[in-house]
């Protein structure tokens, strides 16, 4: 299974009082590994509003192992957890030296922006999630 893989940097204005990453911000950056991994496919959240097509979140979790600290340099694998034929489902760690720090799922499902309506993923995108 292909893993996409980012990096970030823990910055000041995310962290809490103790210096750790604030939890929120965890899917911040779930979030631009996403975009990230998109874009390795060759699909991108712009056109496929632009078409119309809205892939929102309608579940996230997440688990804590670690706290990822101040200057930090965090890995974020990606891996798809699943696919169907409205949504789908993807996975991240977040590692530092190798470390699992934590992990997080979340599932997007495929609506029409006009109406909010559920609809199939397009096809292209179901395809390269398939692949992955």
């Amino acid at each position: 299974m292909t893993r996409h893989r980012s990096r970030f940097r823990v910055p000041f204005d995310e962290t809490d009082p103790g210096g750790a990453l604030f939890f929120g911000h965890l899917f911040r950056h779930a979030h631009q590994a996403y975009e990230g991994f998109l874009e390795a496919m060759g699909l991108s959240l712009t056109t496929l509003i632009e078409e119309g097509i809205a892939l929102p979140l309608v579940r996230a979790e997440a688990d804590y192992h670690r706290p990822m600290k101040l200057g930090d340099t965090i890995e974020v694998e990606l891996r798809v957890k699943s696919v169907g034929d409205r949504s789908f489902a993807l996975d991240y760690a977040f590692l530092r030296e190798g470390t699992r720090c934590a992990t997080a799922t979340t599932v997007h499902a495929a609506v029409e922006r006009a109406t909010g309506r559920s609809r199939p993923l397009p096809t292209r995108l179901r395809e390269e999630l398939s692949k992955r």
